[in-house]
C-alpha cells in the first residue's frame, strides 16, 4: 500500500511551457518554483497608508474578540507541520489543554511570538488522474494545529459582530449575505432612482 501511495503521489516528470519533459528534481523545483512564484506573488511586509480608527466610525463593543474561549476545530482536516489534527486533539485534550489554554492566553495578550508557528508546508495536490503539467497540480498549504485554533477562534468570534463593522453594501465572504441579495439591492436601488 506504501508504494503504492508512493506511486500515486510523486512527480515522476513535468513538461515546461515548450512541452519539454522534465524528470530530473531540480528542474521540476525549478519550474514549479517560478509557476507558483507568479502566480501566488511574493510577500512583502505591507504598510498601512490609512488609519483604521478614522474608517470604523461604529461604537461597537469588541470585547467578545478577546474572549479567552477554546472553540472545536474540525477533527478530519489535513495535518500541518506539526502532523497533528482535531482528532489528536479532541483525543489528548486531558493532557495538552493547559498549554493551549496558555497559548490562546499569551496570544490573546499579545506575549506569542506567532513566527515559530505560523509556517506552513504547501504540498501540491493533483487535479487529474496523470498530471503531466503544473497547471494539473493544486496547491494546499498545512498549517500547524495550533495557529488553526487561533484563526479558528478569532473568525468565529468575529461572526458575531462583523455585521456592525461592515457597510450594508458589503456582500463577500460574509455567511449571511450573498451576491443574489447585492443584485436585488442594486435593482431596488436604480428602481428608486
Amino acid at each position: 500500500m506504501a508504494t503504492v501511495s508512493y506511486r500515486r503521489n510523486a512527480i515522476t516528470h513535468l513538461k515546461d511551457d515548450h512541452g519539454n519533459l522534465l524528470t530530473d528534481h531540480a528542474g521540476k523545483a525549478a519550474l514549479l518554483l517560478v509557476a507558483f512564484k507568479e502566480r501566488m506573488g511574493v510577500s512583502l511586509q505591507p504598510h498601512m497608508a490609512f488609519d483604521l480608527q478614522s474608517l470604523i466610525s461604529l461604537n461597537v463593543d469588541l470585547d467578545c474578540l478577546i474572549a479567552p474561549i477554546i472553540k472545536i476545530i474540525p477533527l478530519d482536516k489535513a495535518p500541518g507541520l506539526d502532523g497533528f489534527n482535531g482528532m489528536f486533539l479532541k483525543k489528548c485534550w486531558p493532557l495538552i489543554k493547559e498549554d493551549f489554554y496558555k497559548l490562546c492566553q499569551d496570544f490573546f495578550d499579545g506575549n506569542v511570538n506567532l513566527e515559530s508557528i505560523n509556517n506552513s508546508y504547501i504540498t501540491l495536490i493533483p487535479k487529474v488522474p496523470t498530471p503531466e503539467t503544473v497547471n494539473d497540480f493544486r496547491p494546499i498549504s498545512l498549517l500547524n494545529c495550533s495557529i488553526k485554533l487561533l484563526t479558528k477562534i478569532l473568525a468565529e468570534r468575529l461572526q458575531k459582530i462583523i455585521l456592525l463593522l461592515l457597510h450594508a453594501n458589503q456582500y463577500g465572504f460574509i455567511k449571511s449575505r450573498t451576491i443574489q441579495d447585492c443584485i436585488a439591492w442594486c435593482f431596488e436601488y436604480i428602481h428608486q432612482c
